[in-house]
């Protein structure tokens, strides 16, 4: 295939599709690594990393009421007044109000072992016995081996409320049970806790019981109430419930979750965190922007190949069509539009003559002068014929001082005044050459297409023609006959 075929637009396309595959899998393997390898950071680093300093901060806020609990239950006020026979009540009263605002807790109970009376800063609320279910909270702590225990209860002083209850064995010095005597925090500020940790680490805070059941969530929090009931963590449960702590990660409707677990044994309670292996948006932004940027790129390379190859392209058809020195039409290129206006001719009946052009001597002109004379006598000529066609007529230079020419819609008649013209005035404007008289005159030789004529046998007839006018001492004008040559 010759460069003349080579199609610029399948060269620029292939380039684009070829840059376009380069810069997209340089882009997206670069963030699928930048991607892994952050959520293997994560995975090792951030996440045990965050656990560890919000299970520090639920020590600290969460914890604080086990600690006050345990205070009030040493506080020799309590035991005193106990011993007294609990015979002022409103003494307790204030006790347990003071305790609820220096300590910022929703409330603050006493419940005696001995009256069976419910003690809370506003007052009596009443007796517990065994047959309210809604003292059932009072009974278990009573037979708990612990020194307290916690559980989630509605309060009595406020039944609509959920609380967290530290419940705490109050003991004489000879280990008597007295009581049970703590403090509440309110389920809600527990959850803008758990809220407040989401916030500032970005990741999702729940608890669970040593069951699997989610005993405290944010607000927002939308899994299930059971880690059991969730695909690809139920299968995770009998480990997270069964250790201390450790890093897991499952897979659960087509994401990735990496978890870290970790004990709390003052609450009883699993603290889980939660990070959702996805995209950062800074590694996102990246992308897209490395994406955006291959593209202009891509865009102007694309141009430039565009207008630096249409130039070369332009200069290579020049060069394959187009004679150097004359700049008439090249035999190559000629040969495919000699044949398409034969074909055109043919189907339109529209005559066709050509002519056949031989400068008188050249060769002996070449080797007396030569070759650089002999190239601007071959360029005046051509010159001069080109003068005398008109647009639609064909210029070729067909061999060293032979010139084609075509001419649609001419017939032989009208062809052969045009070459009279042409031969008269190659004669009287190259008379004299660079200051050197060298009588430079030309032989033409016509011939008219007929039909399914071929290109050779039109040519032969031309030929025979020129053959001709040379035989009669040259500078000649002959036409041939309208009779084809047989090309065999």
């Amino acid at each position: 295939m010759s460069l003349t075929h080579l199609r610029k637009p399948s060269f620029i396309l292939i380039s684009g599709l070829l840059l376009t595959i380069a810069f997209s899998a340089i882009s997206l393997i670069s963030y699928y690594v930048a991607n892994r390898t952050l959520n293997q950071h994560i995975s090792t680093n951030t996440l045990p990393l965050t656990s560890d300093t919000i299970y520090s901060e639920v020590q600290r806020d969460l914890l604080q009421p086990i600690l006050v609990s345990s205070l009030m239950a040493q506080d020799t006020f309590v035991h005193d007044w106990i011993a007294a026979g609990e015979l002022n009540s409103d003494q307790i009263q204030r006790y347990l109000y003071s305790i609820q605002q220096r300590y910022n807790a929703f409330t603050a109970f006493f419940v005696s072992d001995f009256s069976r009376n419910y003690y809370h800063s506003s007052g009596v609320l009443k007796q517990v016995t065994e047959t309210d279910s809604a003292d059932q909270w009072y009974f278990d702590s009573r037979q708990s081996p612990n020194e307290f225990d916690i559980n989630l209860d509605f309060d009595t002083a406020a039944p609509s409320t959920t609380t967290l209850f530290v419940n705490h064995k109050v003991k004489d010095e000879h280990g008597k049970l007295l009581g049970v005597i703590g403090v509440g925090l309110a389920s809600q500020t527990i959850k803008e806790l758990i809220e407040m940790y989401q916030n500032r680490y970005g990741r999702q805070i729940y608890f669970i019981d040593p069951q699997g059941k989610v005993t405290m969530q944010g607000s927002q929090y939308q899994g299930a109430n059971d880690i059991h009931t969730v695909t690809g963590l139920k299968e995770l449960a009998p480990s997270i419930l069964s250790s201390p702590g450790g890093s897991y990660h499952y897979d659960n409707d087509q994401q990735t979750y990496l978890i870290k677990t970790r004990y709390i044994p003052e609450l009883s309670w699993y603290l889980i965190v939660q990070h959702t292996e996805q995209s950062e948006a800074q590694i996102t932004t990246t992308l897209w922007i490395n994406l955006s940027f291959s593209f202009v790129v891509i865009l102007l390379v694309l141009l430039l190949q565009h207008y630096t190859l249409g130039g070369y392209q332009r200069r290579l058809e020049h060069m394959a069509n187009t004679d150097p020195l004359t700049g008439a039409s090249s035999r190559h290129a000629f040969e495919l539009v000699f044949q398409q206006i034969l074909n055109y001719a043919k189907r339109q009946k529209h005559p066709v003559s050509t002519i056949l052009v031989d400068i008188d001597y050249f060769k002996s002109c070449n080797d007396r002068y030569g070759h650089l004379l002999g190239d601007t006598i071959l360029t005046r000529v051509a010159d001069v014929l080109t003068r005398n066609l008109r647009q639609a007529d064909t210029l070729c230079r067909w061999g060293g001082d032979e010139f084609f020419i075509v001419l649609p819609n001419c017939h032989q008649e009208d062809a052969r005044l045009i070459a009279e013209k042409m031969r008269q005035e190659i004669e009287t404007s190259l008379h004299i050459v660079d200051g050197k008289t060298l009588n430079v005159t030309a032989s033409f030789g016509i011939a008219e297409y007929t039909t399914d004529e071929t290109t050779a046998s039109l040519f032969n007839r031309s030929d025979l023609a020129l053959y001709r006018a040379k035989s009669k001492a040259r500078n000649q004008v002959e036409v041939t006959t309208n009779t084809p040559i047989n090309d065999a």
